[in-house]
């Protein structure tokens, strides 16, 4: 896949490329926000602020700036047992 992933991926079902990703990770909520806004920035793509949605179990943030155009989505859902995490490009 071209989206980065944390060492701790368990689950994870999408294809390579750009396909859409899922997967679950015992990271925190707030770990795994860290993780992307951290990734992305080194890959030079910028958070869209406003669409960024943050609560104490889920979390939504648009990244802009891929080489294809497209936005990277990535949302979380704590599960209680760990986060489940989807990653996908989007024309937004």
């Amino acid at each position: 896949t071209v989206f980065p992933l944390p060492d701790d991926v368990q689950n994870f079902t999408g294809g390579g490329g750009e396909t859409p990703v899922n997967f679950q990770t015992n990271l925190s909520l707030d770990e795994v926000i860290e993780f992307y806004r951290a990734a992305f920035a080194e890959q030079g793509l910028t958070e869209r602020t406003l669409l960024t949605v943050i609560s104490d179990t889920t979390f939504s943030i648009v990244f802009d700036g891929s080489p294809n155009g497209q936005a990277i989505v990535v949302q979380g859902v704590d599960l209680g047992a760990g986060i489940n995490v989807n990653i996908r490009f989007e024309n937004i």
